[in-house]
């Protein structure tokens, strides 16, 4: 039998800017435009995984290098 994955938690966007140092209104932006993927359980506040968030902003950097 496989070891369980621990499950990452969702955060608020207030949150996960918070944590990366940028700004709220950048991270409602890229959710607004899809570029970051936001789940929003039993119709509340709009949550993101700071993975995604983290590997969005990764994204963009590098074909911004391009």
């Amino acid at each position: 039998m496989e070891p369980e994955k621990p499950v990452e938690p969702y955060v608020t966007i207030a949150q996960a800017a918070q944590t990366l140092g940028v700004h709220t209104w950048a991270l409602r932006r890229a959710v607004k435009a899809g570029t970051i993927p936001a789940y929003a359980p039993f119709n509340s506040r709009k949550l993101v995984r700071l993975s995604e968030v983290v590997s969005a902003i990764r994204a963009s950097r590098t074909e911004a290098a391009q």
